[in-house]
């Protein structure tokens, strides 16, 4: 949808911008200062407290700003890491300890986020309640995996529509005001603007993944995921059933083998169906192995459904799964 009103990220979002809080913001024209005075390359304190003024935008009226020495003291712990992360450099870790130390030190995630943003809007963003909710995004009780997972949903998003990650995230910044908190200055633009976000399927799937994240939380794994959708999806149930127990295989095969055979079997594995050569490895019992043979061409038929191999997906087979599962870990 975003490819057909690109103005949701510049003219549009100045316009709501100014509805919302009185004044123009001149995003663009504090990109291009950090961009002209290589501030990625060199970070100074300057460069952070242009950010932070309200020369641009109305940055004090939602977030406090950090006290010169702060200021002063995160450019010293970050500007290494920020130089590797806007390079794109190969190096190890590089953006998460930008991230954590950044977090570190200013506790506010918001915060993290909008000096991220300002310095590499190809790839970052502000993380705050109006494009959460667009997305589903539910934050999580670690800072700095939250601020991973939202980048990696926004960027995602971005990349399907070849959009800048900041701009992604004003284009819904801009929807949401317009139907939340200004819903009549437009309101047939409005009304069109929510019915393409709502049909589009980039966004639905985005939605869908973050609402599954939320239901599933942390701790469930695939064999309870599979006996919870048995009767509402037999096939994907089988499917989560069967990667289940290729996990347990792996498991035990790494037990039994060094490292060098167990790379090989990792080097294999990208052949194709790897899970007769663990089984093998593993010396599992021949009567399973023919069980498992049996269900995994259960689980082709619920990955890869076609006119020739039509056969319905049963709440039986996903039970046979199950079961498997557990003669395979006593």
């Amino acid at each position: 949808m975003f490819n057909k009103y690109p103005e949701l990220s510049s003219k549009l979002f100045n316009k709501v911008y100014i509805e919302c809080y009185g004044r123009q913001a001149f995003h663009s024209d504090l990109e291009s200062y950090l961009k002209r005075t290589k501030a990625c390359i060199n970070l100074t304190p300057k460069h952070l407290q242009k950010i932070f003024s309200d020369e641009s935008w109305n940055y004090s009226r939602t977030w406090g700003v950090p006290n010169d020495e702060q200021i002063s003291d995160l450019v010293k712990k970050i500007k290494d890491d920020l130089k590797f992360v806007y390079k794109n450099n190969n190096v190890k870790d590089a953006e998460r300890n930008l991230i954590k130390n950044m977090v570190g030190m200013i506790k506010n995630i918001e915060i993290v986020s909008i000096i991220l943003a300002f310095l590499i809007p190809e790839k970052y963003c502000i993380i705050a309640p109006p494009p959460e909710h667009m997305i589903g995004f539910r934050r999580s009780s670690d800072k700095v995996e939250t601020l991973l997972s939202y980048f990696d949903d926004i960027q995602k998003l971005s990349g399907q529509f070849k959009m800048g990650v900041f701009d992604m995230e004003k284009s819904l910044w801009t929807i949401h005001q317009l139907r939340y908190k200004i819903p009549e200055y437009d309101k047939k633009l409005t009304d069109e603007l929510w019915s393409e976000y709502l049909n589009d399927v980039h966004i639905l799937h985005l939605r869908v993944k973050n609402l599954l994240n939320e239901l599933w939380g942390e701790n469930i794994n695939d064999d309870l995921k599979s006996k919870i959708l048995k009767e509402k999806d037999p096939g994907l149930a089988l499917i989560l059933a069967m990667r289940y127990l290729e996990r347990n295989m792996w498991d035990q095969v790494s037990k039994k083998v060094q490292q060098s055979r167990l790379d090989e079997l990792v080097q294999s594995a990208k052949k194709g169906n790897i899970l007769a050569k663990l089984m093998e490895v593993a010396d599992t019992d021949p009567h399973l192995r023919k069980k498992v043979d049996q269900i995994w061409r259960k689980r082709n038929t619920a990955m890869h459904p076609s006119k020739e191999n039509s056969d319905d997906i049963s709440v039986q087979d996903v039970e046979e799964a199950i079961e498997l599962n557990k003669l395979i870990r006593m």
